[in-house]
């Protein structure tokens, strides 16, 4: 069953890479529309190196550099220390009509705010490994695989070893070690994450339905067994806040 809500995830998860330096895959991204505005959101340390950043179009044989509005939480320190780490792309029109080629948007009905995080609850983190790229001189294209993962919150009182707040941030489990393999359809090893950042948390609860519930922003040095993202809540807020759409409310928090 899983198989369908992969496909569709698929079709709204994108990757961004650096094309200089033998193309690195920098990180993951989601793709959604919101009242009149078609976003792409990530991790606002993915977003902070945008203007050197492509998205692979057409399995990979188009590089297309996006463009638009950019916003990003203010850093207090620095992003090594920033709990919250979320950047969001207002597309320009070019962007929109580009990326429609190859992908879809995410709907608003699909987005799910003032989460009940329950740890017995399962969930699938849907991404792009670095170490699963390459560049393909022969076909002159360049190729990721992607890495899902079934995983489950942590309890609550977990969060204040990281410095994070559950109303804010969510933790789950990485079990490397029984990770689902989706070219040998096998348990194995999983990979390391890097790359994964921006990634998006999704809710397959309701099948064959997905809702996307997070996005994911850091695995923690200190904890390999964890990763990290933000609530949904923060991307909405913040364009609730900037450009006064006519969003839900959290029930979480509020934007100063």
């Amino acid at each position: 069953m899983i198989l369908e809500q992969l496909i569709t995830i698929r079709k709204h998860t994108i990757t961004l890479i650096k094309i200089e330096n033998n193309y690195k895959h920098h990180g993951t991204g989601v793709l959604m529309v919101l009242k009149d505005k078609y976003l792409l959101v990530t991790a606002g340390h993915v977003l902070d190196d945008l203007e050197k950043l492509f998205i692979p179009l057409e399995n990979g044989k188009i590089m297309f550099k996006p463009g638009g509005k950019l916003i990003t939480n203010s850093v207090i320190e620095d992003r090594e220390n920033d709990f919250i780490d979320i950047g969001v792309l207002i597309l320009d029109r070019n962007s929109v009509k580009a990326l429609k080629t190859s992908y879809q948007f995410l709907k608003e009905e699909q987005i799910i705010i003032n989460h009940n995080f329950l740890v017995q609850d399962d969930y699938l983190i849907f991404g792009f490994p670095s170490t699963w790229s390459k560049k393909s001189y022969t076909r002159k294209s360049y190729h990721i695989r992607p890495f899902c993962n079934l995983t489950n919150p942590v309890n609550v009182s977990e969060y204040s070893k990281y410095k994070r707040k559950s109303y804010l941030n969510i933790i789950v489990n990485y079990n490397r070690k029984q990770t689902l393999n989706t070219k040998s359809k096998t348990l194995s090893f999983g990979p390391d994450l890097f790359g994964m950042s921006g990634c998006g948390l999704w809710d397959i609860s309701n099948f064959p339905l997905v809702h996307l519930v997070a996005i994911m922003t850091d695995w923690p040095k200190e904890n390999r067994s964890k990763i990290i993202g933000v609530r949904m809540d923060i991307v909405t807020e913040l364009l609730r806040k900037q450009y006064h759409l006519n969003l839900p409310e959290s029930n979480l928090f509020k934007l100063s």
